[in-house]
């Protein structure tokens, strides 16, 4: 009795870890959104505290509806992922007809004074219709013709529209995660190999017919080739890191938000993390998200059902993907490629699409019956 009281303490204490841990991310991304928008906002807006409030506003509203997942019954998902996906794929159809089109790429519907990315939800419904294909087949995964192929012809379906928009970065993110999932998936080694022997070769070809791409490709191994052109957002990220040093130049004393790094509240936020608290607070917010993924990851592991199982370990993954590529972006280590990062980011979307994906998880993980032991 005492174990199983021990037991339970433990994993008690994991989920309300993972919780508030996110909570302080969500609410260091306030800060930061405000610290890195400021002056951006100022000049757009004639307000600097234009993007803030607007994220304050997608955080009330992302823990609304975070409460609302955890108080239903999300039993029923296992059984409707395919019709998550063709609703997901309709509205990626649309939004290549009639969506708004920024910065060259047609990818939000406007909806009043809000951006909605249609391809931001895959993260719920490519995650939904993954975890309960392979709990279905998990017996057969290792066939390719009646395990993993229906999901790679769903998927490319899926990646030819998101291409369209033009968004080649978020194919290269699901081609990796799908790697990852279909090796806990227990697909054979040879068939994973040849999938990421085809999908790089794929992405070779896009990149080398496009000259968008290209450039991109050739800015990320010599970004000061090109420093007032296509390389100006990552020489200005590393700026902002070699600022930083090693304590920062302190809350709200960065140079780099004041119209030198374009995105310093989106996607390169980051950079801005960097600079104003240095490799200290840097590594500390890194440090705090590993954390998170490990514990996500442990306990979903030991979950009993095959397809929650499946599904918390999928978002654990995708979180942790996220974070992996857009710090990666930031330091320069991967091409540029427009993510956010988790719960910190400025974005109603990204922000909304999380609370869910965290409300299934902790809907799924509220008993500690679901497991053999911690």
């Amino acid at each position: 009795m005492d174990a199983y009281r021990n037991n339970v303490g433990k994993f008690n204490k994991q989920r309300r870890f993972i919780f508030f841990s996110i909570l302080g991310l969500s609410l260091f991304g306030i800060l930061m959104v405000y610290s890195a928008s400021c002056v951006y906002a100022w000049n757009l807006y004639n307000e600097p505290s234009y993007f803030v409030k607007r994220q304050l506003l997608f955080l009330c509203i992302s823990a609304a509806v975070f409460f609302v997942v955890l108080s239903v019954n999300v039993e029923p998902l296992a059984k409707y992922g395919k019709e998550f996906m063709v609703v997901n794929i309709i509205m990626l159809l649309l939004v290549l007809l009639i969506g708004k089109r920024i910065g060259g790429a047609r990818r939000w519907f406007q909806l009043g004074p809000i951006n909605f990315q249609p391809s931001e939800l895959l993260k719920i419904s490519f995650l939904l219709y993954t975890a309960g294909y392979i709990e279905r087949k998990k017996n057969i995964m290792k066939y390719f013709k009646d395990g993993p192929l229906p999901i790679l012809l769903m998927a490319a379906l899926t990646f030819i529209l998101v291409i369209l928009e033009p968004d080649f970065g978020t194919v290269v993110f699901w081609l990796i995660w799908i790697f990852l999932m279909f090796f806990i998936g227990k697909v054979k080694s040879k068939h994973i190999f040849l999938l990421i022997l085809c999908g790089a070769l794929a992405s070779l070809v896009l990149v080398k017919t496009n000259p968008y791409r290209f450039r991109r490709v050739m800015t990320f191994i010599n970004p000061w080739s090109d420093p007032r052109g296509d390389g100006f957002q990552i020489v200005q990220s590393q700026i902002a890191f070699g600022e930083g040093a090693i304590k920062g130049t302190g809350l709200g004393e960065g140079k780099q938000k004041f119209l030198f790094l374009p995105a310093a509240h989106t996607d390169f936020i980051f950079s801005i993390i960097a600079e104003e608290f240095g490799v200290v607070g840097s590594i500390s917010v890194l440090l705090l998200y590993f954390a998170v993924f490990i514990t996500m990851l442990r306990i979903s592991w030991r979950i009993k059902n095959d397809f929650s199982r499946f599904f918390c370990t999928g978002a654990s993954i995708l979180l942790g993907l996220e974070v992996v590529i857009n710090v990666g972006v930031s330091c320069g280590f991967f091409p540029t490629k427009g993510m956010a990062l988790p719960f910190v980011s400025y974005g109603g979307t990204s922000l909304l699409v999380h609370y869910i994906l965290l409300g299934i998880f902790f809907n799924i993980t509220r008993t500690y019956e679901n497991y053999p032991g911690l």
